[in-house]
């Protein structure tokens, strides 16, 4: 008789999110997209015009807009207080009134309420000043920051203690290509994303239920704009000036690299596609 090998029945439970996106732009529906496989997300949008899409979609599209001009009731709208986690996608500029600022985003944490979970701020690398050195999260005086976005970021981290930081760099990929905008001081060397990256770092940040941090997701390499811009054209051209490739900024992404253990899929914006 042949012996019988028994093996333990292992059941495999797949845990769905349900996340939250405020803002659904052009960052914010890639997200979703990216996402979307295995969790159920929920997303803000400010109009009618994406609604009938992303219900198609699988996904469960919020109107609402946060006004720049008073404060907000959302008494009402209790569903994003369920979740178990929210990216926050608003766009912000540097040189954005504080005030306008101040009334957006205590709106949204009026809309969020008292949120305890994970959540995420995307914010911008145009907080650093434009100054001729390697910049990391922690090498730069606070008072030599952009105030504004300084100040959006305090104010949420104020409200949400656990509130995850990421200082994205210049956004590309799919129809954002470099090449297509006009450019100046070519031998400077560039700071850009590719949103493949940013969507990857917020699925391993989620994944290893990372909190209270803040991040540079910036691309590894930093090529000029002249490089990026002949390799795009399949121009073949030598620059002559370009052997002073240090010009400008370099914003560091080696704190995320090294404590979440990412690799960038997309190091080079020379490859950028």
């Amino acid at each position: 008789m042949n012996p019988v090998y028994l093996f333990p029945i292992v059941y495999l439970v797949c845990y769905m999110n349900k996340i939250g996106i405020i803002g659904c732009g052009w960052l914010g529906i890639r997200l979703v997209q990216h996402l979307k496989e295995g969790d159920e997300i929920y997303t803000t949008i400010r109009s009618e015009d994406k609604k009938e899409e992303l219900i198609s979609k699988g996904f469960n599209p919020i109107i609402v807009s946060f006004s720049d001009e008073v404060l907000q009731d959302f008494k009402d709208l209790k569903q994003f207080a369920e979740l178990d986690l929210i990216i926050i996608t608003v766009p912000f500029s540097k040189s954005a009134n504080i005030n306008l600022l101040k009334n957006r985003f205590e709106n949204i944490s009026l809309f969020l309420g008292k949120f305890e979970k994970q959540i995420f701020l995307m914010s911008s690398i145009g907080i650093y000043p434009q100054i001729e050195q390697e910049i990391a999260e922690d090498n730069i005086p606070e008072e030599q920051l952009n105030q504004s976005i300084l100040f959006v970021e305090k104010l949420m981290k104020d409200h949400y203690p656990q509130l995850n930081i990421l200082r994205l760099a210049g956004l590309m990929g799919d129809d954002r290509v470099f090449s297509k905008y006009a450019t100046q001081s070519t031998n400077q060397i560039v700071n850009h994303v590719h949103y493949n990256d940013i969507c990857n770092v917020i699925e391993e940040m989620i994944n290893l239920k990372t909190h209270s941090k803040t991040y540079n997701i910036v691309a590894p390499k930093h090529p000029t704009k002249f490089e990026i811009i002949n390799y795009q054209k399949n121009n073949i051209l030598k620059n002559d000036d370009n052997e002073n490739k240090s010009l400008g900024r370099k914003i560091l992404s080696k704190k995320s690299e090294l404590e979440l253990n990412y690799i960038y899929k997309h190091p080079n914006p020379i490859l950028f596609k």
